[in-house]
């Protein structure tokens, strides 16, 4: 199977980049990755894919299920606690120029404690791996902080804060573009899910030439 569509990109990051475990090929592959600990399914096929999951329920806490109405039954018939309906997104185009006004370095762990202070969608446990991983960037502009953005452990793009006095000033894009051209030099094709109610970031993907799936991915956890 292809996974380079632009739903399963997922599966894709993680078996390139050499962290992912292919449980189970054919029709319904599903993929765990060492790093985040999500399984991700490839498969929209209930009849395929309700069979598969019976048999690893009790160990998957993280799963992503690419399309919304399995997505919806898997998340009821397995009681998991939370979940999100997210548009994958994805860059196809050139390697986008840099903004030569922004400066860019990984975050190091004397940087925790700002990040902490600003992004609370992830726990400090996964930040603090992230930035291990040299998986965040932090832009400045004249030695004060912008903001940041990086990379969730299953490889894609997130994270994207810009401080408050630094907003309205197309830092957000800068920052996106910056991480894009970090993505495709380590030879990976760029992708990011945005909630399928945040018209303000879908727009910024679009500004930014993002390709945006047509269906629903799910990403749900116990």
């Amino acid at each position: 199977m292809d996974f380079t569509s632009i739903d399963l990109l997922g599966i894709d990051r993680v078996l390139r980049r050499g962290t992912g475990t292919v449980l189970s090929a054919g029709d319904a592959p599903l993929v765990r990755d060492a790093v985040s600990g999500a399984y991700l399914l490839a498969s929209r096929d209930a009849a395929l894919s309700l069979p598969l999951l019976d048999r690893y329920a009790a160990d998957i806490s993280l799963l992503m299920v690419p399309d919304a109405a399995l997505g919806r039954l898997v998340y009821e018939r397995y009681g998991f606690s939370g979940k999100l309906e997210c548009f994958q997104v994805a860059y196809y185009g050139a390697l986008p120029e840099a903004d030569a006004s922004l400066a860019v370095r990984p975050a190091a762990p004397e940087d925790l404690p700002l990040l902490l202070e600003h992004y609370h969608l992830i726990s400090p446990q996964e930040m603090e791996l992230a930035v291990v991983r040299g998986a965040i960037l932090i832009g400045s502009l004249g030695g004060q902080v912008v903001g940041f953005m990086g990379e969730h452990l299953e490889g894609s793009m997130g994270l994207l804060y810009v401080l408050p006095a630094f907003r309205r000033r197309g830092f957000g894009a800068a920052l996106e573009r910056l991480y894009i051209r970090k993505t495709m030099e380590a030879g990976f094709i760029p992708f990011g899910q945005v909630e399928k109610d945040n018209l303000p970031s879908l727009k910024l993907q679009k500004k930014l030439g993002m390709t945006i799936s047509d269906n629903l991915i799910l990403w749900m956890w116990k």
